[in-house]
């Protein structure tokens, strides 16, 4: 059995019915601040009562307000939290069968309400129930056999597993000792009684064992005093466990194969990350070690296990949680902001939770159900590298096809939002894509139809049919790609050419098809365009000739259109002069579309030189920015 689905209304900022889908196994929320992740954890830690939500329960800023509504402080009347329990084994029903779906034998539901009323203890009344019989008992021993273990964002590592009551190390000690027979010993219990009887009999304490027995007699006398005796102070299996500490090495292989204690080092020399590693390691032979006899499902919440790793061991880490989720059965549950663990995840693994607007409620995505094909899927887990997967924590994205757009957009966008700067909702008045939350992601390519199926909400079969029933990642998504007529065409907006570029038809599909994505194209390329645009080619021919260091015919022709007004020529003229130009930063000695693509950006950057901005892009801009302009 594994946790499949919960759903929770009135918890925190979920007012409205909303549902989350787990996997068997591995199961990576995503996404940006405040979209309801750590609120998802906790729901799951209320519903079975994990061992700190069941110590300390909930409080009264559990229940939704409405940040819009002050009279509304007190917060919701009631709690709903719902989980599906789903591929119950036939042992398993028999054991839940209280929980079971009458239509679905293999599938247990378990509900908890919580009303928003406090009892004369300060505490919430609560109701908790399997399937639908709201009334009848409830058996704790089933509850009790989900094993849930929750592991906070900000860990403490070091306190968790240092020598206390009830530490981790601890725990797991307890789970893999053998079973006993009532009144039998622990072998570590026999060992310690025999050590304190040669305790006894060394000569050191048998002078202190005297001497405080003589100063107790000399103090209050034989009538009132009492006796006392040095020993082990641990002798109790449970007791002795919870003395034990961890220590670490640097290194697995010792140097020279020594094992003495005195090599080892006490875990607050060691750094917090390595510690954070120890600690999950310790967890999760907790979790190994859980008798089957008595627990039907592990499950394993983490938050942020990227807290205070390098992106190699991000990586080393979620892969082995993949690989453990499957190999010893426990279902594990992770947040993170770590586009490193995003990026190193298979897409059937990821979910989304984003949002509209501050004050919206979250939706839920599953990557792997936005109609995507087993080649787009592949395409994307290979390809949504560290940088790409930070479209998953954006609010907007803007997709494009190479280095050039990648550096030279996001420089252009601030002239845009410059020009738009009193029509906006936000103050202060934001000044580039980022304060948005707007991402540009360069795919390297033409790969529109892979990365833009988990925003558009809709698939076409082979017989043409659309089905708009598909989950999407619901923010605006947009995309600049070039035509890409034959390479000899000079087009102009009066006499454009027939483009070649493969993606083209997604431009009037994606319009038809889709209300939250875009794909927007040019004449010809992204440099050609705009070199079109007023008279940017008189800046762009100028960043250009850094690169050239003769005097031969190319500078000379570049020199001549770098002096003349191109706002006052035609477009034939304007053509020629970008189509000369491009072909230069294709072809030949020169080819630095790279290279100049990065110094055009520096200088835009650094105000030396204006361009003006192409159709397609402006209309870009604006499809992403809608959202955020007053009245809208």
């Amino acid at each position: 059995m594994y946790l499949s689905e919960i759903e929770i209304e009135g918890f925190k900022l979920f007012k409205e019915l909303f549902k989350a889908k787990f996997n068997e196994g591995l199961t990576v929320f995503v996404g940006e601040n405040g979209t309801g992740k750590s609120a998802i954890i906790d729901a799951i830690r209320l519903l079975l009562n994990e061992d700190e939500y069941g110590r300390f329960g909930i409080t009264s800023s559990d229940f939704y307000r409405d940040i819009n509504e002050p009279s509304s402080s007190i917060g919701i009347n009631k709690i709903n939290i719902r989980a599906i329990f789903d591929n119950l084994s036939d042992p398993e029903q028999v054991a839940y069968l209280p929980w079971l779906d009458l239509n679905d034998t293999k599938k247990a539901r378990l509900n908890l309400s919580v009303e928003n009323k406090e009892n004369n203890y300060g505490r919430y009344k609560r109701n908790i129930w399997g399937n639908e019989t709201v009334s009848g008992i409830f058996e704790w021993e089933l509850l009790n056999a989900i094993n849930c273990i929750y592991l906070p964002p900000l860990r403490n590592a070091l306190e968790k597993l240092q020598a206390l009551r009830g530490s981790r190390l601890s725990r797991l000690i307890k789970n893999l000792s053998p079973k006993l027979e009532k009144g039998e010993k622990h072998q570590l219990e026999k060992d310690f009684i025999e050590f304190n009887k040669k305790l006894l009999n060394d000569d050191t304490i048998k002078k202190a064992d005297k001497s405080i027995k003589d100063n107790l007699k000399n103090t209050v006398g034989s009538v009132f005093g009492q006796d006392a005796m040095i020993q082990f102070s641990e002798v109790n299996f449970s007791r002795i466990v919870e003395r034990l500490k961890l220590l670490f090495y640097p290194f697995l292989s010792i140097p020279n194969k020594k094992t003495d204690i005195e090599l080892f080092r006490e875990l607050n020399e060691n750094s917090l990350g390595y510690n954070n590693i120890i600690y999950l390691a310790t967890v999760l032979a907790e979790l190994e070690g859980l008798s089957s006899e008595i627990t039907f499902h592990k499950i394993l919440l983490i938050e942020e296990p990227e807290a205070h790793l390098h992106p190699q061991l991000q990586t080393k880490l979620l892969q082995y949680l993949q690989e453990k989720s499957k190999e010893k059965k426990i279902q594990i549950i992770v947040t993170t902001h770590s586009p490193t663990l995003a990026a190193s995840v298979e897409l059937t693994n990821l979910k989304l939770l984003s949002l509209n607007k501050i004050g919206e409620f979250p939706i839920f995505t599953s990557l792997s159900k936005c109609g995507l094909t087993d080649n787009s899927k592949f395409f994307l887990y290979r390809w949504l590298d560290i940088t790409k997967s930070t479209l998953l924590f954006a609010k907007g994205v803007l997709l494009v096809e190479g280095i050039a757009e990648a550096l030279i957009i996001p420089e252009l966008a601030k002239k845009h939002i410059l020009d738009l700067s009193d029509k906006f909702k936000q103050e202060p008045t934001p000044k580039i894509l980022d304060d948005f939350g707007i991402s540009v992601i360069n795919m390297g390519g033409i790969y529109f139809d892979h990365f833009m199926q988990i925003f558009k909400g809709y698939k076409i079969d082979k017989n043409g049919i659309i089905n708009k029933e598909i989950e999407k990642i619901n923010i605006r998504c947009s995309g600049l790609t070039d035509n890409d007529p034959e390479k000899e065409t000079k087009p102009t907006k009066e006499n454009p050419e027939i483009g070649k570029n493969r993606i083209l038809y997604l431009v009037d599909e994606l319009n038809k098809n889709s209300n939250s994505t875009r794909l927007f194209s040019n004449l010809k390329t992204f440099e050609y365009d705009l070199a079109m645009e007023g008279n940017n080619l008189v800046s762009m021919i100028e960043v250009f000739l850094s690169f050239v260091d003769t005097n031969g015919s190319i500078k000379t022709t570049l020199e001549s259109y770098k002096n003349d007004d191109w706002n006052k020529k035609n477009d034939i003229d304007k053509a020629n002069a970008s189509k000369f130009l491009l072909d230069q930063l294709e072809q030949g000695r020169f080819a630095v579309k790279g290279l100049y693509a990065q110094k055009l950006a520096k200088k835009l950057n650094e105000g030396k030189i204006q361009l003006e901005i192409p159709k397609y892009i402006k209309e870009t801009f604006n499809w992403l920015l809608k959202p955020h302009l007053k009245g809208e």
